[in-house]
């Protein structure tokens, strides 16, 4: 038998691992909410918390009922989906994305806009914060998911 048939060329080899590393993280991001939904959550939010302290209280926490229809988008989806493996440990970033969310939310909390170009601008804050830190959150996910897939598979 000859030793060269035995092994696959460098460039096949090559290839075979960039296809199982991109049906991985394929894997790895069906398991997480889609863009969409996370755009949704960061405009729910913005909207809703823009207008904290403008607003009568009681129709405020009324409000929050818009957060109902993306919690049954939410159950709908993730019925069809896989079951996500928890990552084991976030990195730095994710938590960083955290603190920028718990800051974010605090700021909105204290900043109380006394008219509609304020109220649109902290909608815009609010909205710019949150779609960042949820983004991050949502690849440092996928990145530590698939670095601890790895670490298992060997």
């Amino acid at each position: 038998m000859n030793p060269a048939s035995q092994n696959p060329p460098t460039h096949d080899a090559q290839a075979l691992l960039a296809q199982a590393e991109e049906a991985s993280t394929a894997s790895v991001r069906a398991t997480e909410p889609p863009l969409g939904f996370l755009l949704s959550l960061a405009l729910t939010y913005a909207g809703i918390f823009s207008l904290h302290g403008i607003i009568n209280s009681a129709l405020w926490y009324w409000s929050l009922l818009l957060f109902l229809p993306l919690l049954v988008w939410y159950i709908y989806w993730s019925r069809k989906r896989p079951k996500s493996r928890p990552a084991l440990k976030h990195s730095g970033k994710y938590m960083l994305g955290v603190f920028l969310m718990i800051g974010g939310m605090q700021f909105g909390n204290f900043w109380i806009p006394q008219t509609w170009l304020l109220i649109a601008l902290k909608f815009m804050a609010l909205f710019a914060v949150l779609t960042t830190a949820l983004w991050v959150m949502r690849r440092e996910t996928i990145t530590s998911r698939i670095k601890d897939g790895n670490e298992q598979a060997s």
